[in-house]
């Protein structure tokens, strides 16, 4: 199997390895992050108690692991793009922002917004595409810049969200406590680095050789951010997604209504001729090919009175309009490349739907990773796991 960035899988025949070693290597991030984040936990779990950033309606004091993710969040983030982040004028990023927030709602005009964003992006977002990460001083204003910096690319917005909290914890607390904070957040993303290379290096080989000599084919458009993530950021987001399942799995096994929502990419036949049904901005598997993998999982589904959903894009789940998935009392299996796994958990999660992930075994769609499109694939062992509760 040609592997674009990453692979599950490896050299076997399914990723069964992958799932035992990421939730052993979960284990002992949150012991790591447990001791070197103790007081920090405690004293923002203190500032979040008095009210001082007030929660969304449906959302509830995050657990202890979500709270260590979101820091290790903010520090893998700080690393990969703070020096980016310190060449950007304010003018030019919210210009660049205002412009991610015309796509969403472009229509007819998004190819064209999509054209510009990718010059604006290629020129003013990411100047020094291999600069080795030359993260800047801890410091708050830093940290206002690397979230104008963040906002503006458009891809980090849930991230965002997340990070407006942790900034007013800083500006909260005196100057030399936030950046004693930062150095301990700091500190753990280093550990963090070496060992993920150790431990879960071998399932993205090729992340490195993909952003030096692939990459540069994505310059000018507007996913050259998206195609750019770091290893790192591919390693943070697989610990996340155990991270998450595991947070989100008494809400989730608690909801009446469950489903499954799987990328276009997993289909083994092109858009004109996969026979899927046309439901609202979805489509649902009529089964018309046994070797296809959407049909593996909706028979599957109906085996564990689990519906199962095609979504063409990661924006078919945000739209609020959508009645096939933003049903009451719904849980949802999110089935997604590495990077978008983190970012779609907490959309979900905004909305009042708990979510459980599992991770496309490899890259593959022909929006961004390969210009005829790889039919992608998952590990059907762990969706049964998640279905039966085990």
């Amino acid at each position: 199997m040609y592997v674009i960035t990453y692979s599950l899988r490896k050299d076997e025949p399914n990723s069964e390895n992958f799932y035992n070693t990421v939730a052993v290597f979960t284990d002992e991030v949150l012991i790591e992050a447990g001791g070197l984040l103790a007081d920090i936990t405690e004293d923002y779990y203190a500032f979040l108690a008095e009210g001082k950033e007030e929660l969304p309606a449906k959302e509830e004091l995050p657990a202890k692991e979500e709270v260590i993710l979101e820091l290790l969040m903010l520090g893998i983030l700080w690393r990969v793009y703070s020096g980016d982040a310190m060449k950007l004028g304010e003018a030019s990023g919210r210009m660049l922002t205002s412009l991610s927030e015309i796509r969403q709602d472009a229509g007819r005009f998004k190819p064209g917004v999509d054209f510009l964003k990718g010059i604006m992006s290629t020129l003013f977002l990411s100047p020094d595409l291999y600069d080795n990460m030359l993260a800047a001083d801890p410091d708050t204003n830093h940290f206002n810049m690397l979230l104008l910096w963040l906002e503006a690319t458009g891809e980090f917005k849930q991230e965002v969200k997340r990070l407006r909290k942790w900034q007013k914890f800083l500006e909260s607390i005196p100057h030399a406590k936030a950046v004693d904070t930062l150095e301990s957040i700091f500190a753990l993303t280093l550990w963090f680095e070496v060992r993920t290379n150790e431990v879960l290096g071998t399932f993205t080989p090729n992340v490195d050789r993909y952003l030096n000599e692939i990459r540069p084919e994505r310059y000018w458009h507007e996913d050259v951010i998206f195609c750019g993530r770091r290893r790192l950021e591919y390693h943070l987001n697989m610990v996340g997604a155990e991270i998450m399942n595991r947070t989100y799995r008494k809400a989730f096994l608690n909801k009446k209504r469950k489903i499954i929502l799987l990328p276009a990419c997993m289909r083994i036949l092109p858009a004109g001729k996969c026979r899927a049904k046309a439901v609202g901005g979805a489509y649902q598997c009529s089964e018309c090919s046994v070797e296809c993998s959407v049909g593996r999982v909706t028979k599957l589904g109906k085996k564990y009175g689990v519906e199962v959903i095609i979504v063409p894009h990661e924006s078919s789940i945000s739209n609020s309009g959508n009645d096939l998935i933003f049903e009451e009392d719904t849980g949802v299996i999110g089935v997604a490349c590495v990077l978008n796994l983190i970012s779609g958990g907490w959309m979900l999660k905004e909305r009042g739907i708990p979510a459980q992930c599992v991770l496309l075994d490899y890259c593959g769609c022909k929006n961004h990773w390969h210009d005829e499109g790889l039919p992608t694939d998952i590990n059907l062992n762990q969706l049964i796991r998640i279905m039966s509760g085990k």
